[in-house]
């Protein structure tokens, strides 16, 4: 049998697409959710539980970054702007749980 814990390597999976007549069956749509959380995606999980009225409890807040910047050795960033929330996103604020993250550079 199919060992659903494993990550799934994003080129082995099919792309997800809409049916024709515009409806997922309840296999398609648990089969989004188990992707999802094979990707470790928790959170758009979480954030549909909360909008149908019955969210997951939250303990702490997030606190990691996963958008980020790199530059060659050719660049030198002179200015960042590194965003961060005190509330889990998305929120009312933040409708995202990608904040923004912005930088300057110049050619040393």
């Amino acid at each position: 049998s199919d060992d659903d814990s494993k990550p799934v390597d994003k080129s082995e999976r099919p792309p997800i697409t809409i049916p024709d007549e515009g409806v997922l069956s309840l296999e398609s749509f648990i089969g989004v959710y188990l992707d999802e959380l094979r990707q470790g995606k928790f959170w758009g999980i979480a954030w549909d539980l909360a909008t149908l009225g019955e969210p997951l409890p939250v303990t702490k807040v997030f606190g990691a970054r996963y958008d980020r910047m790199y530059c060659s050795s050719s660049l030198r960033p002179v200015a960042v702007l590194d965003t961060v929330s005190d509330a889990a996103c998305p929120n009312g604020m933040e409708p995202s749980d990608h904040l923004p993250v912005c930088a300057s550079f110049v050619r040393k």
